[in-house]
């Protein structure tokens, strides 16, 4: 083989043992030398990774002395090293009350390669010697293809942490971070890590801004007002000086609100995963029917507070309220609009509502596809005129026997909060 070759080894077959024995060949520069010498551990785990890495395994520590604070022997062993561990083993750890989360493949063999160092301190001159070195395998090295692969030439460094951070805040998935980082240094050989990798590192990232991520976005958000006069933004924190309330709305917001604000939706569907605050946004549509976000806000609670809060600056913000907002049936929200709100028409979401259809009307209504096709017709329309409206509803009531239903009941008695004629005022 080529002097400095990291692929080629000598191959053999113990006719006793009827295992695979191998000695990997590399550069003589690269091997250990029993009597070596380094001047720290450091110094010795490089070299010897420096070897592993040239010939294709991966190297784990292992055991170790100390005597009166000093390491004074280090073994560093192969990572197939030792055995995986039986079925009985996994059993009896059942049987005594552990709990397996998830089982691993191992790939432990019961190699014997290994390297130890030991300390020495001679004249004033201190450091660490080879004490023994085994470059024996037991199974074969990994191919010159695959050693991108292994864990010990996968290392993320600090350009591959600031992108992974910068996608994040892009809300860029994992997977399409590593694809794209692929993408720009030129194939998979040249990332040095794969998804599991980033995985981790972007779950360390999370781990080690956790606690100052309020600080961040209220950072972020001063930025964004010293760059530009129309953005705005107010937050509030409680006596432990933690946030409650946040509120933002940009230049772009604005214009959106003053062309198209006449009816504004607010929903709080959706709550954040980590801190469970509710994420509050105020939108419409645009004259092509397309959504457009007004503003925006996040709440710790659904309070009337809360929601008064979150409109009173919505109002300031934009410096004239809306003449319709659209809401669930919330009772906090409601007693919010009238209290902040005070000439803007409320009324209620027909989503939420027919979304409640199923657990509020008998189970045979729900399979008689007439009934369904009679009530879309009568409480989706926008044609009807309130006349003809109550003739249709109580029609339909009459004739599925329904006119104790109470819930539907309920709602005929709140439909100058619901009827769909009622918005053709605007």
């Amino acid at each position: 083989m080529e002097e400095g070759g990291s692929s080629t080894m000598d191959e053999a077959y113990d006719s006793n043992m009827d295992e695979v024995v191998v000695v990997p060949e590399c550069s003589k520069e690269l091997k250990l030398v029993v009597g070596q010498k380094f001047k720290s551990l450091d110094f010795c785990f490089a070299f010897y990774d420096v070897y592993a890495r040239a010939v294709g395994f991966v190297t784990r520590k292992s055991q170790m002395r100390k005597t009166d604070g000093i390491i004074t022997w280090y073994n560093v062993v192969c990572n197939r090293e030792g055995s995986k561990k039986s079925s009985e083993d996994d059993q009896a750890n059942v049987r005594s009350g552990f709990s397996l989360k998830r089982r691993r493949l191992s790939k432990r063999c019961s190699c014997k390669a290994s390297s130890s160092f030991k300390f020495f301190s001679d004249g004033g001159v201190s450091g660490y010697t080879v004490e023994e070195f085994n470059e024996v395998h037991n199974h074969y090295m990994v191919g010159t293809e695959h050693q991108q692969f292994m864990s010990i030439n996968q290392k993320l460094d600090d350009v591959h942490h600031q992108f992974i951070l910068d996608c994040s805040k892009a809300n860029i998935g994992l997977t399409l971070t590593f694809n794209v980082l692929k993408e720009i240094l030129g194939g998979f050989q040249l990332v040095g890590c794969n998804v599991g990798d980033i995985r981790n590192a972007s779950r360390d990232i999370k781990a080690y801004a956790h606690g100052f991520e309020v600080q961040i976005v209220l950072d972020d958000m001063a930025r964004k007002k010293e760059m530009s006069e129309a953005f705005t933004y107010e937050y509030e924190v409680n006596a432990s000086n933690q946030l409650v309330a946040l509120f933002w709305c940009d230049g772009l917001m604005k214009r959106n609100y003053h062309m198209f604000g006449d009816i504004v939706a607010f929903d709080t569907t959706y709550n954040t995963n980590r801190y469970c605050m509710i994420f509050a946004p105020f939108t419409g549509k645009d004259n092509h029917g397309r959504l457009v976000t007004f503003a925006a806000g996040l709440v710790s609670n659904e309070k009337t507070s809360d929601f008064a809060w979150l409109f009173r600056h919505f109002v300031q913000c934009m410096g004239v309220a809306p003449k319709m907002i659209v809401t669930d049936q919330d009772l906090g929200m409601r007693s919010a609009i009238e209290e902040i709100l005070v000439g803007t028409r409320h009324r209620w979401c027909m989503w939420h509502i027919m979304h409640k259809l199923a657990n509020k009307v008998p189970g045979r209504l729900l399979r008689d596809e007439d009934f369904k096709k009679e009530f879309n017709a009568c409480v989706w329309s926008d044609l009807l005129e309130p006349d003809e409206f109550e003739e249709e509803w109580n029609g339909v009531l009459e004739r599925y026997d329904l006119e104790d239903h109470g819930w539907l009941k309920t709602l005929y008695d709140y439909r100058q909060l619901w009827i769909p004629a009622y918005f053709r005022d605007f």
